[in-house]
């Protein structure tokens, strides 16, 4: 397995050209005043089509996105690239996969996740470990096994909530009963206390004020601590209790709260309900009348911005809520690109909305400054991706992961630099994963001395067979069904000493064997049974034997 490759590079001082480029003679179309109608976003290719009511005038379309001549270039900031052999059956390496890194932003701060339970905020170009997640506090209410059913090898997919004390979070990968039954699940968590119970999502929980944490179940508001302060009055429709159904939801810390979703009032058009701060009752804010399915909508607000991103099934929108004494209204915006928007984060410095469009090969993505203009973001080496998170700090500083291939995964952003993380290195795998190379010998160790391991010769008098390193995740009593299936049978089987050992730190698997033809022999018969298994045979003694397992006996 290759080590995680986070390159250092130097800042490019065509960035505050860049951002001096945006501030051409470009303006956002003027708000119409409070009592009107807001328009509806139309434009030949990058909004969907907008109704107009019966009898009225047909509505105008914002005017066309305007996209600066510069440029802002995006660098790989932390990498995870896997070889393709070491990908091996589900059983026995279920996280040897390439796993995505996640980017949580919250209210508050923005976490990282990757390849486990542990966690990190991002914070002014740098990662701090915070308190992660033991994975036996996962475990499923539902199983086949006796056993409860514990989280294995996981990752946390999403977080949502006030981190550290009021958090839902999203987990995938494999929970595993201890014994030999493993289960493939993605599941739903709340924290109470040190415990985490599953639950599911809420539409949204963010922090709010006072220390308080909102969260938005359904269409009804609570708090996640218990309190006495008055909540948010949901209006009431005149055809639903609800007024309207909520999509997503977003508070701030001088108490303002935005909900986005259907108005059943006005044939489920879309609408902004908002509570203005200090306030317990609503307005509702019509938004454009877009047409088509709606697959996804989002509310992105700081004290001084807010906007809604709608993505349909024909087509994607954005528009504008402005402020003022008289009221609130909607102007409809265009988009720089026709792709479907699949995310959007708003820089609480400045304002800078970052909206990225489509993925894969066709990823795009735009920074928009406060004289709405457009400018896009170059990819490295042309590459695409397919997004898993993404964080605005400001016009300047955007962060963004995903994907690019089936063996690699990236932090890619616009402030160059190497993201290093405290911890660990990222990449371990499961309970039988990892890379079957010997641990590399200029690293100090971490246990007892050990000396690294030596070619293996036919004068070799402890030949051994170097199997795999083992995740941290795995339990501690882990059987390695696969490898224990690839020797069922085997005649020679019980002439090898199976044992989990510590080099430098790392927990892994090995065998002694009683010469180096047997050596041999034991590597042959793993790479045969065992698809993309590569053991390594060498001369060597481990100095810190953890335990010994049997993994085969006499037939």
């Amino acid at each position: 397995m290759k080590k995680l490759a986070l390159p250092v590079l130097l800042l490019p001082l065509a960035l505050a050209a860049c951002k001096r480029g945006d501030s051409e003679a470009h303006r956002d179309p003027a708000s119409p005043a409070p009592s009107a109608a807001p328009p509806p976003a139309q434009t030949a290719s990058a909004s969907p089509p907008a109704s107009s009511e019966p009898g009225s005038a047909p509505l105008a379309a914002p005017p066309p996105a305007h996209i600066a001549g510069t440029t802002v270039a995006l660098h790989v900031v932390a990498e995870d690239v896997r070889e393709v052999a070491e990908i091996v059956p589900w059983n026995q390496l279920p996280s040897d996969v390439p796993r995505p890194f996640y980017l949580h932003p919250l209210r508050d701060r923005v976490l990282v996740t990757s390849h486990g339970t542990t966690i990190y905020a991002l914070a002014d170009g740098k990662l701090t470990e915070e308190d992660g997640i033991p994975p036996d506090r996962l475990r499923l209410s539902a199983s086949t096994s006796e056993l409860p059913f514990m989280a294995s090898d996981v990752d946390i997919v999403s977080i949502v909530g006030r981190w550290p004390s009021d958090v839902w979070i999203r987990v995938g990968g494999l929970f595993s009963d201890g014994a030999r039954l493993n289960n493939f699940a993605s599941a739903l968590y709340r924290k109470q206390g040190d415990r985490f119970v599953e639950s599911p999502l809420p539409v949204a929980a963010t922090a709010w004020t006072q220390g308080r944490t909102l969260v938005l179940s359904g269409d009804q508001f609570s708090l996640a601590q218990p309190g006495g302060a008055d909540l948010p009055r949901r209006a009431a429709g005149a055809k639903c209790p609800v007024r309207v159904q909520a999509e997503a939801m977003t508070a701030l810390p001088d108490g303002e709260v935005l909900v986005v979703g259907r108005d059943c009032d006005q044939s489920d058009r879309l609408a902004v309900e908002r509570w203005a701060p200090g306030r317990a009752d609503s307005t509702v804010i019509p938004l454009p009348a877009w047409d088509g399915k709606l697959l996804r909508a989002m509310v992105l607000a700081t004290e001084r911005d807010r906007y809604v991103v709608a993505r349909f099934e024909a087509a994607s929108a954005l528009a504008r809520i402005d402020v003022a004494e008289a009221g609130a209204t909607a102007v409809p915006l265009s988009l720089p690109s026709n792709r479907p928007v699949t995310d959007a984060s708003l820089a609480t410095a400045d304002g800078a909305l970052w909206i990225l469009l489509g993925e894969g090969d066709g990823v795009e993505l735009f920074r928009r400054n406060k004289e709405g203009v457009y400018t896009r973001a170059t990819f490295p080496k042309g590459q695409g991706l397919s997004p898993t998170g993404m964080a605005a700090a400001s016009a300047d500083v955007v962060y963004l992961a995903g994907t690019t291939s089936n063996v690699r995964s990236v932090i890619l952003s616009s402030r160059p630099g190497k993201l290093s993380f405290p911890s660990e290195e990222l990449g371990a795998g499961g309970p039988d994963a990892g890379a079957p190379t010997a641990p590399d010998a200029g690293t100090p160790d971490a246990g007892a001395a050990s000396a690294a391991p030596a070619a293996l010769s036919s004068s070799c008098a402890s030949p051994f067979v170097i199997l795999f390193a083992v995740s941290k995740s795995a339990p501690v009593d882990y059987d390695y069904p696969a490898t224990r299936d690839a020797l069922s049978g085997w005649t020679d089987g019980s002439k090898y000493r199976f044992i989990e050992y510590s080099h430098r730190g790392q927990r892994m698997l090995g065998a002694s064997a009683p010469d180096a033809a047997r050596a041999e022999a034991l590597a042959a018969r793993l790479r045969e049974r065992v698809k993309g298994a590569s053991p390594a045979v060498a001369c060597f003694s481990p100095a810190e034997v953890l335990r010994e397992v049997k993994l085969a006996s006499a037939p």
